[in-house]
């Protein structure tokens, strides 16, 4: 896996990437991370795909994204064309004039003057009036309405439980089968995730939430204090808010994360052209650098390797795009209080400081916790930062940090040199170290109950493996 780039792709994985070869390659090339969509996936095919992707590569991160409750058009067996006025209600009838939708309290929360859009935006209706069940619209922008589309109504809070049924029913999925990661879809605020966090209790599985409504936006720095990561899903943000706002939206939320040293994924329609075309367009491979140098940790793929011609091929060019880019990019410093710590993150930066001025090669990190890791690679170092643990979940956790490559060591031992020496011999073993590289070793105190990996000392390679 020679070549990678530091900001780590995730790639959903659906029938165009099924194909064990095809899996492996897109692993090789830089897919480092594999979602699972649970609007499009019952239990058979999440259990198949998982144990698929354990066995390409334990170090394969899984993701298993769910729904959420997304409003949609229903009892429509037909196109119809949306002009002038329509009439949206919940209820059962058979009046072919009146479009039903899925979300039963409409008449209650909306008002007059509420906007309700259709199709992810392309129809777009205003409340005229409210008669019983009945909620008459005016068509601001008329379209052809299809079956079973979304219905979005931005201004409100919409009346619905953090976590559906389903979700539910998903989420107790991807914890029996040791899932890393969940996405908490249109996250709306801290509650949101604690109700997550609480099906998960007594699992290993981080949440990830979705930012994706205008309330995940307003209440977006509890969502961060409260959660494992954060997805910047720009689909639905881009239909519930303004589209000239996602943005700068993505860069606002980039920054916050890197300041609380928590990994940050930029996701939607990355390089969508490539679903059906080898190449992608010219603004889709400027979309991706610039998340590059926003800042991001991950970028995702979706349709692209779920269902589109070239899953491969999307992959690679990601890959390209992002070691382009990281090839011109300098040492980001960022300041904030992470979940390492005060002291931990005061000596995270400076520890990247002093890479400019000493000028070694690496960083290495001996440590089981991820907030250590998250805590330096916020700073966006040019040079490879090298994490060893002794827990392949953290091994897998560590992966969504950018510019971060783990190694598994069985056990970590209470003696701080020997573990230094397991380390660079399997570093150097594969590759990545050459003798007289010199490298900043962080590592735990050798004293007693001291929990904070306080400890940073320099030194060549050559000079710890003959010790």
């Amino acid at each position: 896996m020679n070549n990678i780039a530091k900001t780590k792709i995730i790639a959903t994985i659906g029938p165009s990437s099924w194909d064990d070869s095809l899996l492996r390659k897109m692993f090789e090339s830089g897919m480092l991370l594999a979602r699972i969509n649970a609007s499009f996936a019952d239990y058979n095919e999440l259990e198949r795909v998982s144990k698929q992707i354990r066995n390409i590569s334990p170090r394969i991160a899984t993701i298993l994204d769910t729904q959420g409750t997304k409003i949609r058009v229903r009892g429509l067996s037909k196109d119809v064309v949306i002009k002038d006025t329509v009439t949206l209600t919940s209820e059962d009838i058979s009046d072919p004039n009146v479009i039903k939708i899925t979300y039963p309290s409409l008449d209650r929360d909306v008002i007059v003057g509420t906007k309700i859009l259709l199709d992810d935006g392309n129809i777009q209706l205003q409340v005229r009036e409210i008669r019983d069940k009945m909620v008459i619209c005016n068509v601001l922008q008329d379209g052809i309405l299809k079956p079973n589309k979304t219905v979005n109504i931005p201004d409100i809070n919409l009346n619905f439980p953090a976590v559906t049924e389903k979700d539910k029913q998903d989420i107790e999925y991807a914890k029996k089968l040791n899932f890393d990661f969940v996405c908490a879809s249109f996250t709306r605020n801290r509650k949101d995730i604690q109700e997550v966090k609480s099906i998960l209790e007594g699992s290993n599985t981080k949440v990830i939430a979705k930012i994706e409504n205008k309330q995940g936006v307003l209440n977006f720095d509890e969502i961060l204090e409260e959660s494992d990561a954060i997805m910047i899903a720009r689909g639905d943000l881009g239909v519930e808010l303004d589209l000239e706002e996602v943005p700068i939206l993505q860069k606002q939320i980039i920054y916050k994360c890197r300041m609380a040293g928590k990994p940050v994924i930029v996701a939607t329609q990355m390089l969508e052209s490539m679903k059906t075309n080898k190449r992608p367009t010219r603004a889709e491979v400027s979309d991706v650098a610039n998340a590059v140098m926003d800042g991001a940790d991950c970028m995702m793929l979706s349709a692209e390797t779920s269902t589109g011609n070239y899953p491969l091929e999307s992959v690679q060019m990601m890959n390209r795009i992002a070691l382009r880019t990281e090839g011109i990019m300098k040492f980001s410093p960022v300041y904030g209080d992470t979940d390492a710590g005060s002291e931990t993150d005061r000596f995270g930066i400076s520890v990247c400081k002093l890479s400019e001025e000493i000028h070694y090669n690496a960083i290495l990190i001996i440590s089981d916790s991820t907030s250590v890791v998250g805590s330096v690679s916020r700073h966006r170092t040019s040079i490879p930062i090298y994490v060893v643990s002794s827990s392949l979940k953290n091994i897998r956790e560590n992966t969504l940090y950018r510019g971060v490559t783990t190694y598994y060591i069985k056990e970590l031992s209470d003696d701080r040199d020997r573990n230094i020496l397991i380390a660079v011999e399997k570093i150097y073993g594969s590759g990545k170290l050459d003798l007289l590289d010199k490298i900043a070793i962080i590592s735990g105190s050798s004293i007693k109950n001291k929990k904070t990996d306080s400890i940073l000392e320099i030194a060549t390679v050559k000079d710890i493996l003959n010790s």
